[in-house]
């Protein structure tokens, strides 16, 4: 069971990684946007550390929302938590890893060739891949970090025919590393 501390750095940490997805920001956003340290602001997506106060109306003007909605636990249902079935994000995740996923069932349409890491159903098996747009635009490559999983090809027209879509993988709690 978790304790009331751990329980509010989850509660804030999962409320701004979301608030940045909707805002598509990145830690470097805000490193840069709002004058903080970077390892400061990856101890709070991390849930590592809760910020004081005045940091938290800080971040609550910047997404242009109530303070509140970054401290109180969020009752929509758009996250989950998947825990890692495979190893092919390892390092990164390993088997029994958790992440947190938003779910969407489509890429995100950007102008980047990295169209980000996804919790996928590829063939019945749920498994986390970075899905890239090949240089010919005719295709995107599944990419696993996992050097021992192979990387898989498939054209433009097929990806929603050949993988489900269950979500984007925002965030990762690599619980191994401290086995």
């Amino acid at each position: 069971m978790l304790s009331k501390d751990d329980t509010y750095r989850k509660i804030f940490s999962n409320n701004l990684n979301y608030y940045m997805q909707i805002n598509s920001k990145i830690q470097d956003d805000l490193v840069r946007d709002l004058g903080l340290k970077s390892s400061t602001i990856s101890s709070w997506c991390n849930g590592q550390k809760l910020p004081r106060m005045d940091k938290i109306v800080l971040l609550s003007n910047y997404f242009g929302i109530h303070f509140s909605k970054l401290i109180e636990e969020r009752t929509d249902n758009n996250y989950f938590e998947f825990i890692a079935e495979d190893d092919a994000m390892f390092p990164i995740l390993d088997v029994g890893d958790v992440a947190l996923v938003y779910k969407q069932t489509e890429i995100d349409n950007i102008s980047a060739p990295n169209k980000g890491t996804y919790l996928i159903k590829l063939g019945n098996k749920n498994t986390i891949r970075k899905i890239v747009l090949n240089e010919d635009k005719n295709g995107y490559s599944l990419i696993a970090m996992n050097p021992y999983h192979k990387i898989i090809g498939i054209s433009k027209d097929e990806l929603y025919s050949k993988i489900q879509i269950m979500g984007k993988v925002v965030k990762s709690e690599n619980k191994s590393a401290f086995k």
